[in-house]
């Protein structure tokens, strides 16, 4: 246990400082580009020489980008816009942000009126018609575009093969993090609800190159303990983010197990995979066409509604938890639907309402502590 915790220790310290891990890259000459929410081709800044710095918001109230945004507003745009105005991105050399929901296309309007004259916006277009040659063809002209905006952010160029070798390594960093999903969730004992925020976390802040053996060695460590789940509640996440400290003191509390998620930030990242023979630009756009079963994607069979509870029977979960993300249309849409099939394949549900700028969750105690004694 002491071993695991040793282990533990330095995801910790990136998720719980990132504005450390910035001042650390920049005093050693990198320029770091912000990668925001969904599907973002960071390979490219890493092929670039650059730092990949994830940017999701932010917990706490949105003062400044009130002045920009509606109060019904998603609280990730508004928190990262509230970071930009108010000077704790100003090391950035870029923000990349994409058009996949409509929260974040006039999100990547205001960054540009508010933030966009110190930190450049990198709009990242992508297709919602993946599965014909036109969706393909758009991808590769729009990533085209993309690197060469990362390339005039970093000044540099960017080669093929250096593209080629952050290709690998992201796939293998994605293959390391799915299995960590499911090693963590067969040993809440020595990894905590918040354990598991911070390695996921720390991945957004530390270079994939850092990340992956800190990864490696806990996922080997981990693989060779006995499962500890007995007496806890395994669940299964879906939602956006989880990375809220008060909900992850009831899961805590409520000795939930996170055994799979559906979480846009956590295991539907992991999920992608990206062609590493070919053009690099063309594979990174035929990644992103080959991705299935998200919210944010379109979906007319709405496939990611029944994947959920085929996810938990698979996981042996004892429930869903759906983290509803505040004024999240892709989620809400999906939201009644996840449940009716839930119901109907015996899988017991709960939706709680998250948001970046909640001072309180008593609610969500209320609600996550009956579920608790529900499923037993």
């Amino acid at each position: 246990m002491s071993d695991i915790k040793e282990l533990l220790a330095p995801f910790a310290a990136a998720a719980s400082n990132p504005s450390a891990q910035v001042e650390r890259y920049v005093a050693e000459g990198k320029r770091i580009i912000g990668v925001g929410p969904y599907y973002v081709p960071e390979e490219l800044v890493h092929a670039g020489g650059g730092v990949p710095f994830g940017v999701w918001g932010m917990v706490g109230p949105a003062v400044e980008a009130k002045k920009y945004f509606p109060p019904f507003f998603c609280s990730i745009c508004q928190m990262t816009l509230e970071m930009g105005l108010t000077g704790k991105l100003d090391q950035l050399s870029g923000m990349m942000i994409t058009g996949l929901c409509d929260n974040l296309r006039p999100f990547s309007q205001n960054w540009s009126a508010g933030v966009g004259s110190k930190i450049p916006m990198i709009f990242v277009s992508q297709p919602q018609n993946r599965a014909f040659p036109g969706g393909r063809q758009y991808a590769i002209d729009s990533y085209t575009e993309v690197k060469r905006d990362v390339e005039e952010c970093l000044g540099t160029i960017i080669e093929d093969d250096d593209l080629r070798a952050s290709i690998a390594l992201y796939n293998e960093w994605r293959a390391a993090m799915r299995t960590f999903v499911q090693l963590a969730g067969q040993h809440p004992a020595e990894v905590s609800v918040t354990d598991r925020v911070n390695v996921i976390n720390a991945g957004y802040y530390l270079l994939k190159d850092e990340h992956l053996p800190l990864v490696r060695a806990l996922n080997e460590a981990l693989a060779a303990l006995p499962s500890s789940l007995e007496g806890y509640k395994p669940i299964v996440l879906s939602g956006i983010y989880e990375d809220i400290p008060s909900i992850s003191a009831i899961l805590e509390d409520n000795k939930f197990a996170i055994v799979a998620d559906d979480l846009a930030k956590e295991s539907r990242a992991f999920a992608l995979q990206v062609p590493e023979e070919g053009d690099p630009v063309e594979a990174l756009a035929d990644g992103w066409c080959a991705l299935k079963c998200d919210s944010v994607l379109f979906d007319p069979h709405k496939d990611h509604c029944r994947r959920i509870p085929a996810l938990a029977q698979e996981a042996g979960a004892a429930g869903v938890v759906i983290l509803m993300a505040k004024f999240c249309d892709p989620e809400e849409y999906d939201e009644p639907i996840t449940k009716r099939e839930c119901k109907a394949a015996g899988v017991p549900v709960v939706t709680i309402e998250v948001d970046q700028s909640t001072e309180t969750y008593g609610q969500a105690r209320t609600q996550l502590e009956t579920f608790a004694e529900l499923i037993g």
